[in-house]
């Protein structure tokens, strides 16, 4: 069973999403719970506790999704993990379509995001270089190209919501999925489009 903190969570989250953060106040939240503003304030304060606390939450929920990539068939693991995360993302989408707003308003998210792109890049440069190493990836033909492929992809992935949110729902999260994951494709070996167009097909 839930305990109330959870409830209260997961309510704000289902308010964020539908009604978008800036619009939902701590007594909307307690009044979708039944319960008082009293009782919802012994466990978050402010409305900025409940944010980053859903943020953070998102967070880990990230960091598990990469966790879990299997690395005996990278660039599958690479796809399905892609698929997977932006998924979760689309379950916490109110943080990419307020993204900018709650970059400004709170600094302890835009300072932890600073730091959580660095790490991220470097996951991703690892999984790079393994997959150079496996002749799936050819070499990086200059200097930060694979630096910069990861640019590309976190700026899309940071912004296709906002397109499938106001202007597209008729496409789901896994067709943006493939459109993100595309973006590797001209960095891909003989070897590594066979293996692409291999479980492309089957999915």
């Amino acid at each position: 069973m839930k305990n109330t903190k959870e409830k209260i969570l997961q309510a704000s989250l289902l308010l964020f999403n539908e009604k978008g953060m800036v619009n939902v106040s701590l007594r909307q939240i307690a009044q979708e719970l039944n319960i008082s503003q009293g009782n919802l304030n012994y466990h978050f304060k402010l409305k900025e506790d409940i944010v980053e606390a859903l943020y953070f939450q998102l967070v880990e929920e990230m960091d598990n999704q990469m966790k879990s990539m299997e690395l005996d068939n990278q660039l599958e693991s690479l796809y399905k993990s892609s698929i997977k995360t932006m998924e979760k993302m689309y379950d916490y989408k109110f943080i990419l379509i307020d993204f900018i707003h709650l970059m400004n308003e709170n600094k302890k998210i835009k300072s932890h995001y600073a730091a959580l792109m660095k790490f991220r890049n470097e996951q991703f440069q690892s999984v790079f270089r393994m997959l150079i190493e496996a002749e799936i990836f050819r070499p990086a033909e200059f200097e930060q190209e694979y630096e910069r492929l990861y640019q590309r992809m976190n700026i899309i992935g940071d912004s296709w919501i906002n397109v499938y949110a106001t202007f597209d729902e008729d496409n789901s999260v896994e067709y943006y999925g493939d459109l993100l994951f595309e973006m590797i494709y001209p960095y891909l070996t003989d070897k590594g489009k066979r293996e692409y167009w291999g479980f492309m097909e089957r999915s």
